[in-house]
């Protein structure tokens, strides 16, 4: 089975070399191409490209009596004698370690999966020339922003061809882009003599619209133009808002363990039916959202994706699971076995086994309106503009950062600019105990695709934020 046209066979290759290796096993293999461009002071630094690699990645799985012993083994080297040395290592590792599942049943050849917009047609036929404009259209847009520009940052864009083979006879590939953004936006001089302020954009996502570039840019210079003159945020417990682009940062990390076989197996995963939000909270983790850095034709295990529901009515609906997963706890997979980050380190998955993980989390929107009328019915509060490091507990959920920049909210609108502090809490608990997706007290209307969150600007009820700009305000009604 092939899930789209002109993709690498590095997979089935090898796959060829193991055919007679006792099953059960897979080979999971990439073949990438990667362009970056390093700018600095607004100009370009350094050109690299195309930096290629190869690799691929075989698991062997050795059944016992109970159990099954896995190995797991990658390189680079396609030879005859690389791959034999890989299987070679690879049975080493089976005989030393185990995996409490009594069978492997992985999958066989069967529908190829939807086609998906997961690859940018620009990119992929012509990439240093698109990449190139679009770099040249960033740099003019920052000559139009008076005493801002981009300190330093890279553009790097990888061209991904995956493949997947195993002893069960599947045999399918696919290809797609990956865009990854990291830009310092500083801004300078001015009247008001304050010291320069900086901020930091990072972005992963599939495809590059330079026809964005423009209010992008001006939205960019004019938050790096309020970190200048940012006072530290209150103390207390209040209303904070969360666009999709901080919420990225804290529900797919937190959310991709906790409700997963992963978690299940070690007894950390919430029972089903279990309640962790208002009753009108809908959360699905979806692998065919167009775009998003999550979404794939098949897992790397070969499973096509499909739609989860996690959260219904408030309540943990389903756990995403990988093969060896569901085949310990009685369950098949979900489509939900991967090895590494979507966009940043997919180039080099082919190094890792499959665990099971989330893809695209989203949330419809509500009737909490477009952000103005969030932040008005927050009253007062803070709007979260960026967080950094909140570094999300898998285990408990537990998450924390500073804020790097956010606005005070006074009397339903937008104010002075906060920097400073840290703000956090629990991603998800159970009944009785407080949480960012329990707290929810207003959905906003219009869901934005970040990287591999779909969900719209989310105002939660009595967040706790440390500062020392005074007391905390008054809560709205």
């Amino acid at each position: 089975m092939t899930a789209s046209t002109s993709s690498s066979d590095t997979a089935f290759r090898v796959a060829d070399r193991l055919a007679r290796v006792p099953g059960p096993w897979d080979v999971y293999a990439v073949r990438t191409r990667r362009y970056e461009v390093h700018l600095v002071r607004g100009r370009v630094e350094l050109v690299r490209g195309p930096i290629a690699l190869e690799g691929y990645g075989i698991r062997l799985l050795r059944p016992r009596a109970e159990t099954l012993g896995t190995g797991f083994q990658s390189s680079t080297d396609l030879s005859e004698e690389g791959i034999a040395r890989v299987v070679a290592d690879a049975e080493t590792v089976a005989r030393h370690s185990e995996f409490p599942a009594p069978k492997a049943e992985l999958p066989s050849s069967g529908p190829a999966g939807p086609s998906l917009d997961i690859r940018d047609p620009a990119l992929w036929d012509r990439p240093r020339e698109t990449l190139d404009r679009y770099v040249a259209a960033l740099v003019a847009a920052f000559e139009g922003e008076k005493e801002v520009t981009a300190s330093f940052g890279s553009i790097k864009v990888s061209l991904m061809e995956t493949s997947i083979a195993n002893s069960s006879g599947l045999h399918a590939a696919y290809s797609h882009t990956g865009v990854e953004t990291e830009v310092a936006v500083q801004s300078f001089g001015g009247p008001e003599g304050a010291p320069p302020g900086e901020y930091w954009v990072t972005a992963a996502e599939r495809r590059l619209e330079p026809e964005k570039l423009g209010s992008k840019v001006r939205e960019w210079a004019r938050i790096a133009r309020d970190v200048r003159h940012a006072e530290p945020p209150p103390n207390g417990e209040m209303p904070v808002a969360f666009p999709p682009e901080v919420l990225s940062e804290i529900l797919p990390a937190a959310l991709s363990f906790k409700l997963s076989g992963q978690a299940r197996l070690q007894d950390l995963a919430p029972t089903l039916g279990t309640n962790v939000g208002p009753p009108d909270l809908e959360i699905a983790d979806d692998g065919l959202v167009p775009w998003a850095t999550g979404s794939s034709p098949i897992d790397d295990e070969g499973v096509p994706q499909r739609r989860r529901q996690l959260i219904g009515r408030g309540e943990v609906a389903e756990l995403v699971y990988d093969v060896l997963h569901g085949n310990a706890l009685g369950a098949r997979s979900s489509g939900s076995g991967f090895r590494s980050g979507r966009v940043a380190s997919a180039w080099l998955s082919f190094t890792h086994q499959p665990n099971p993980s989330t893809t695209t989390l989203t949330l419809p929107g509500g009737g909490g309106g477009r952000d103005e009328e969030v932040v008005e019915a927050a009253g007062d509060g803070i709007w979260i503009q960026q967080i950094g490091w909140a570094s999300p507990d898998p285990v408990s959920t537990a998450f924390g950062g500073e804020i790097r920049i956010g606005y005070r909210i006074r009397g339903g609108k937008i104010a002075e600019p906060i920097r400073g502090g840290t703000v956090g809490g629990y991603a998800m608990a159970p009944a009785g105990q407080p949480s960012l997706l329990r707290d929810i007290s207003v959905v906003g209307s219009e869901p934005r695709l970040c990287g591999c969150l779909a969900m719209p600007t989310l105002l939660v009820s009595g967040v706790s934020v440390g500062g020392e700009g005074g007391p905390r305000p008054t809560a709205s009604p």
